[in-house]
């Protein structure tokens, strides 16, 4: 990937009706070849920004250029970029082959030329087999392939997708995912991609820009925007958290202090914005969390300087691969703790009380947000079939089955 921006949003802004900003002072730079995801909930701006990328929407302010070009005297069809959308958007009538090729003769491509470059990229998505059906013949997959083929057949500098694997089913989606990586891979494309699902964001991007209320809130890598979230919609959004607040103490040094309801302290590595005094938000991940189910294990959680706090474990919940453990905290507090599903590891008891764990360093402590989405607590187990705690507790650990 070049250093320089290939795609560049200066100062871009939308408006409907001359009051309401949909988009709002949006600057953004892509890099030619980078792979960067537009990720946010509906109605945050993410759409309307690739769709004025695309020439469908034009900004109420701003520029928009591409290869040091400005794009807003640019219809569409001359802006040599690919599209591909979330329904598809095949013709029915025409054969895959004569879908593909129409952005060819649109172009005025040779007959020769069309058919040399449709099967090039029918190979490249593996369905030349199928280059004289219809689309109604083929599953949602295969179409999505086809749709993605159309887009790149005609060479375009840059591809944008907007939900594009949103209508498939989980198996598919993940198989478009790994075909959309290595295209991306192995021809250099430039791709703008609009999500709200946030693991697909992670799994696939170069960059991922997180967009709330026609603003980003953080665009980074995916690595840095999950372990190091700028504010508290972020750490919220992307993937699950346990948001616990409280009141911050900032010394300057290099922990936050926040103290619970309870009266308890926990610290974390301070966000920016924190002032002493100010209701603050701890960010952790459920999967950094343990279980300290023993007054040894406690003990030594407390030599290491870790945060300890207590609760009550209220769900067990089987995931296959690990297990949730959903907790009350002592001052009331929800909490979720993801214990991986090995042979070897005890689960806590339903009904018992508990220490949860875990070391200052994987964690955040953020100016709180009144409008942050739920915490993994929250939200975390809609999906999921729970154990309901017993009218009468077992022992303390409980082998896993």
């Amino acid at each position: 990937m070049s250093s320089q921006p290939f795609i560049s949003f200066a100062g871009v802004s939308k408006s409907y009706d001359g009051v309401h900003s949909v988009v709002e002072g949006l600057d953004l730079d892509v890099a030619h070849g980078e792979f960067v995801s537009l990720l946010g909930p509906s109605g945050s701006g993410k759409t309307t920004t690739l769709m004025m990328l695309a020439g469908f929407e034009a900004p109420t302010r701003g520029e928009i250029r591409l290869a040091g070009k400005r794009l807003d005297d640019k219809p569409p069809h001359r802006r040599d970029i690919g599209m591909v959308f979330q329904n598809y958007a095949l013709f029915p009538h025409m054969t895959i082959a004569e879908n593909v090729a129409f952005p060819l003769s649109v172009r005025k491509v040779s007959r020769s030329e069309q058919k040399t470059r449709v099967m090039r990229v029918l190979d490249m998505v593996e369905l030349s087999h199928l280059a004289a059906r219809r689309p109604s013949q083929l599953s949602g997959g295969q179409q999505q392939r086809v749709a993605l083929a159309r887009a790149l057949v005609f060479e375009p500098s840059v591809v944008l997708m907007d939900e594009p694997l949103g209508a498939l089913d989980k198996r598919l989606r993940e198989t478009m995912q790994y075909e959309i990586m290595r295209l991306h891979r192995e021809l250099s494309l430039t791709i703008v991609y609009v999500t709200h699902d946030q693991n697909e964001a992670l799994t696939m991007s170069d960059r991922v820009a997180v967009f709330s209320d026609g603003r980003i809130q953080q665009a980074a890598a995916p690595t840095e925007l999950y372990e190091n979230a700028a504010n508290a919609f972020v750490a919220n959004f992307v993937g699950e958290n346990n948001g616990l607040t409280g009141r911050v103490n900032v010394d300057g040094g290099e922990w936050a202090a926040m103290q619970l309801a309870d009266g308890s302290t926990v610290c974390g590595r301070p966000g920016v914005g924190l002032a002493s005094g100010d209701t603050a938000m701890l960010a952790l991940r459920p999967e950094r969390a343990h279980i300290a189910a023993t007054p040894d294990a406690v003990r030594e959680a407390a030599r290491q300087n870790m945060n300890i706090v207590h609760a009550l474990v209220e769900e067990l919940v089987y995931c296959g691969d690990h297990h949730r453990v959903h907790l009350k905290l002592v001052h009331g507090e929800s909490m979720v703790v993801k214990l991986p599903n090995t042979q070897h590891h005890d689960l806590p008891a339903l009904g018992h009380q508990t220490a949860v764990t875990w070391r200052r360093d994987d964690c955040k402590v953020l100016p709180a947000e009144a409008a942050a989405p739920q915490s993994a607590a929250a939200s975390g187990g809609a999906d999921y079939s729970a154990v309901s705690v017993p009218s009468s507790a077992s022992p303390l650990i409980a082998g896993a089955n």
